[in-house]
């Protein structure tokens, strides 16, 4: 059985029927026994409904009526014209139908026109796609919807639940450059190598586990967005992929990114984070038009010597990894204006990175939260501003001496096993670096550790005396098991933040716009009380989340438009819960916001843990 798919666009020039000179006109659609309406538009000669509708065609089935009515209140509705639209004729082009009296009735007062597109979905591709007709109706809605706008804005199909991609699609809007087909249940990636001029693609939120190569045969693509699905790995044909500009694969479960990444000749943009990732790829320094690198809550341990090369780079993020050294030469990044390093292992920082000025400038910084920085001074200048630790680091550069060493003397990365080659020279100079510019470890988790520690250095000292830096470094006094139990909260802590973060970016705002966008659109008060009821139980453990928050921390408003997209049921006591349960996810989403930028740079294991008990009941209860 074929489907009709109708678009009731607009009327104009119609008959007024109330004693204000307008009507209340809507528009009933016939096909046999099935009946389709508008919505009512009050006080209108010209209405715009642009609604779409489907219809089942049986083969008795020759020509939908199309009915125009003035509703009324308090009696029967008015007849304002009618007419009959062969079947055969269609073809999808948007056309004027004149209205006409009833044929028992030809003494009726009609005038105006009404704008029907429409056209004959044939059985074959239902079938082929399996989807559910619900689904198929709210997707000929959307693409209703974005062919009435400006164009601006991409095709949006998220959230419908959609498990592979409507093929009738590639012949509607054969034209289409962005779409977006987030939060559906994709578990392969969509071919969609019919659509030859798209630029943008969003996938985000779905379960898609791996790509096949042959589905990336989209020459003008620009941006893709995987976030938030399972994939272990990339194809090497990503390289087909060469006008993509941006590239984001955050929370997946990629261990390794495929060498052929860098054969990305325009990429400027590449988000990384919450995957398992320990290194980047020999060659990962050939993406010489990357600008922003976001890699935080990876496993990252050392960065390739050659990353320095990639001296483009404006924005980087290497927050919540193991970085135990950053590349000595990094210093030649110039343009950075944006470096991330919180919550990783450093000891110190390389005698280069004095060189990038920009990062002291204003709107500008180093984040060195959270690394057991064993220069005080730094950590000093670093708790006065991001200003005070690039001069004192310039200067620190210009007191030693030492300027960066001409390109063809930078060490390459050995590609057989990930590190820099051990070179007799380099390690010797990087040893007295380190004994010459590291002091006895500052912990920025309490005051009461940092005492501790002095205590300790003045008692393995003769006398009581202060222990001279470079001394210290070379004598490290040995952990006593309070240490090693306070650096275990601290490992376990920043264990929790990883998890929060990545648990907030990758799973809770996803689901949370997913539902809301479930609610909207919901047109059973079954289904809305279910879904009411799911953010009943979380309720609890949002206060709590509320409560921990600082009380002068600054907390955004809310989005303005919170209802946006909402389909009418008809139901007013349906519509006011919708509506209350859409603004309360936009609550919860800004708290959220709150989390995710109060947790990275918060030291109070208690306030972490409960956090993370909060967040664990949540994730529990959200379907």
């Amino acid at each position: 059985m074929n489907i009709l798919q109708i678009n009731v666009i607009e009327g104009r020039d119609l008959v007024a029927s109330d004693s204000n000179g307008f009507s209340d006109c809507y528009t009933t659609l016939i096909l046999g026994a099935q009946k389709k309406k508008t919505k009512i538009i009050k006080k209108s000669l010209n209405p715009k409904w642009g609604e779409t509708f489907l219809m089942r065609i049986s083969p008795l089935d020759e020509k939908l009526h199309v009915l125009l009515q003035d509703w009324d209140q308090f009696s029967s509705d008015d007849f304002m014209g009618e007419c009959f639209i062969d079947i055969n004729s269609l073809d999808d082009t948007a056309t004027w139908y004149t209205l006409l009296p009833r044929p028992n009735k030809p003494d009726d007062f009609v005038k105006g026109e009404v704008c029907i597109k429409a056209r004959v979905v044939k059985s074959s591709n239902i079938v082929k796609d399996k989807i559910p007709l619900n689904m198929l109706t709210e997707v000929n809605s959307r693409c209703t919807k974005f062919e009435n706008g400006d164009g601006k804005d991409p095709f949006d199909i998220s959230g419908i639940g959609l498990e592979q991609f409507p093929d009738f699609l590639f012949d509607h809007i054969p034209n289409l450059q962005d779409i977006d087909l987030g939060f559906n249940q994709f578990k392969m990636f969509p071919s969609l190598i019919s659509f030859k001029k798209l630029t943008t693609l969003v996938l985000n939120g779905n379960f898609i586990l791996t790509v096949p190569g042959e589905v990336l045969d989209l020459p003008k693509l620009k941006v893709l967005s995987i976030n938030g699905n399972h994939l272990i790995s990339l194809p090497s044909e990503i390289s087909k992929l060469v006008s993509l500009e941006k590239l984001e694969i955050a929370n997946n479960k990629i261990t390794e990114l495929c060498p052929e990444i860098a054969n990305l000749p325009k990429l400027e943009e590449l988000v990384i984070s919450g995957n398992p990732l320990t290194k980047l790829p020999p060659n990962f320094s050939s993406l010489t038009s990357l600008e922003i690198l976001d890699a935080s809550g990876c496993q990252l341990v050392r960065l390739p010597e050659d990353f320095s090369m990639m001296t483009k780079l404006l924005e980087v993020n290497f927050g919540n990894n193991k970085l135990v050294a950053l590349p000595n030469h990094i210093g030649r990044l110039t343009r950075l204006v944006v470096l991330n390093l919180m919550d990783n292992k450093l000891l110190d920082l390389p005698m280069s990175i004095g060189n990038i000025q920009g990062l002291g400038k204003l709107g500008a910084g180093i984040n060195i939260e959270g690394n057991p920085i064993q220069s005080e001074e730094i950590m000093k200048r670093y708790k006065i501003g991001n200003d005070q630790l690039m001069d004192y680091l310039e200067k620190r550069m210009a007191l030693s001496g030492y300027s960066l060493p001409e390109i063809s003397k930078i060490p390459k990365l050995n590609s057989s096993n990930g590190n820099i080659p051990t070179n007799t020279t380099t390690t010797s100079t990087n040893s007295q670096q380190q004994q010459q510019y590291s002091v006895v470890d500052a912990s920025k988790f309490s005051q009461q550790q940092q005492q501790q520690q002095q205590q300790q250095q003045q008692q393995s000292s003769p006398n009581g005396a202060n222990i001279p830096p470079t001394q210290q470094s070379l004598s490290p006094t040995p952990q006593t098991p309070t240490q090693t139990k306070d650096q275990d909260v601290v490992n376990k802590t920043i264990a929790l933040k990883n998890w929060i973060i990545s648990t907030i970016r990758g799973e809770i705002r996803p689901k949370m716009g997913k539902i809301k966008n479930q609610i909207l659109r919901c047109v059973s008060i079954q289904e809305g009380v279910g879904i009411a009821n799911v953010f009943k139980q979380i309720k609890p453990e949002i206060e709590k989340l509320k409560l921990l928050i600082p009380p002068n921390y600054p907390m955004p408003p809310p989005a303005a438009n919170t209802v946006g997209g909402k389909t009418f049921s008809g139901n007013d006591k349906l519509e006011q819960l919708k509506d209350l349960v859409a603004i309360s996810i936009d609550d919860y989403d800004v708290l959220f916001a709150v989390l995710y930028q109060l947790i990275p740079n918060n030291t109070d294991p208690q306030l972490i843990v409960s956090v993370t008990q909060s967040l664990k009941k949540i994730k529990e209860t959200i379907p």
